[in-house]
């Protein structure tokens, strides 16, 4: 069973294609995790189809949400040069901590903590959980060892409440909250930032009381996020060097903005500088020109209309600053846009992009490269 968690309105599948082909996607997406991804990300991802035929990958937990080791390079791909213009830097989290996003909002959290490690199989690694999506579903209690720090959609049963449990009302930015602390009976420093307006929650757990403190005062509603993302999914745009390659051949950074196919917002980001950014980049190039073609509409309900992009990668080179759409989970509309041009999206190309979030997927048809 895959069941979706911790990010508000789902992708969740929502067609019914009838699946002739049914990849082995945990081989590839564990050597990509193992080897050429470095050793930020734990385990591999597994994809599966759901009763409907979409192919549904869970996201397993990583060490952070920066970006990971060097990707191994594409074969088909033109070399990069070596030299790359200086990216603007993002703001600096403190001294330990780095920044999450999700939904419109921006917290700080400890730099060692994982992503998205909770739910079906989670340790007791203390983790952030955003965006969560797609996992497999089974039970694994929460433990009182557990430490984790929250932004989803808004759950007031969640919040608890008694004497012990202090509750006020508190502005972020000049938006209306209610902020609630105190110490739970199994001895863990609850906290919880409901955004009513926003229907956003933010709930932490640790077993620091000046940690749970620092997450809930570091919360921000932010228009931008610390990698450069929009809270809503900005529109198409030519990169100035669009009409010669698909994606600038050395980018100074690569910011991946992950919105998902319903819903404009936000749900979480990374930022790729590097040799990372220039892998992605030479894999955007080396792929096949032209969109990826139609689902047969006897295998996948089309809608009346292609579904938004899944994601939006926001190159900054030498030339200045481009957009590239990435749409992959709808029967229709999938590829790569740059305002310019087009190109096919693949497997390859979704994990480079979906591994350093740590979030699951679904796709329909076949992607392959």
């Amino acid at each position: 069973m895959w069941t979706g968690a911790g990010g508000g309105d789902l992708d969740a599948p929502r067609r019914r294609p009838v699946r002739r082909w049914r990849p082995a996607a945990c081989g590839l997406a564990g050597v990509l995790a193992a080897g050429a991804l470095g050793p930020g990300i734990a385990g591999c991802t597994r994809a599966a189809p759901d009763r409907s035929g979409t192919t549904a990958v869970e996201a397993r937990p990583v060490a952070s949400a920066a970006p990971v080791a060097s990707a191994a390079p594409v074969a088909s791909a033109a070399p990069v040069a070596s030299a790359a213009p200086a990216a603007t830097p993002p703001p600096a989290a403190a001294a330990g901590w780095r920044f999450e996003s999700s939904l419109g909002v921006q917290i700080e959290v400890p730099a060692d903590w994982a992503v998205n490690d909770y739910g079906c199989n989670m340790s007791d690694r203390p983790t952030v959980v955003r965006a969560q999506v797609y996992q497999l579903g089974c039970l694994t209690p929460e433990k009182p060892t557990k430490q984790v720090a929250q932004i989803g959609a808004d759950a007031p049963g969640e919040v608890k409440k008694g004497p012990e449990f202090t509750r006020r009302d508190v502005s972020l930015g000049g938006v209306s909250a209610e902020r609630t602390e105190g110490r739970g009976a199994d001895g863990r420093h609850f906290g919880w930032l409901r955004i009513q307006s926003r229907q956003i929650l933010i709930s932490v757990r640790t077993h620091d009381p000046e940690i749970t403190r620092r997450i809930l005062d570091s919360a921000q509603l932010v228009s931008v996020d610390h990698n450069g993302c929009p809270d809503r999914r900005p529109p198409k745009a030519a990169h100035p060097g669009a009409r010669a390659a698909m994606a600038p051949r050395d980018p100074a950074s690569i910011s991946i903005c992950y919105y998902g196919s319903r819903g404009d917002v936000l749900r979480t980001s990374a930022r790729l500088s590097g040799p990372d950014a220039a892998a992605l980049a030479a894999a955007l190039n080396a792929s096949r020109p032209g969109p990826n073609p139609d689902v047969d509409p006897k295998q996948c309900l089309h809608p009346p209309a292609p579904p938004p992009a899944d994601a939006v990668l926001l190159v900054e080179d030498a030339a200045g600053k481009g957009a590239i759409h990435v749409a992959f989970s709808g029967c229709t509309g999938r590829g790569l846009d740059n305002g310019a041009q087009r190109a096919h999206v693949n497997l390859p190309i979704i994990q480079r992009i979906m591994i350093p979030l740590g979030t699951g997927f679904t796709f329909n048809g076949d992607l392959s490269p």
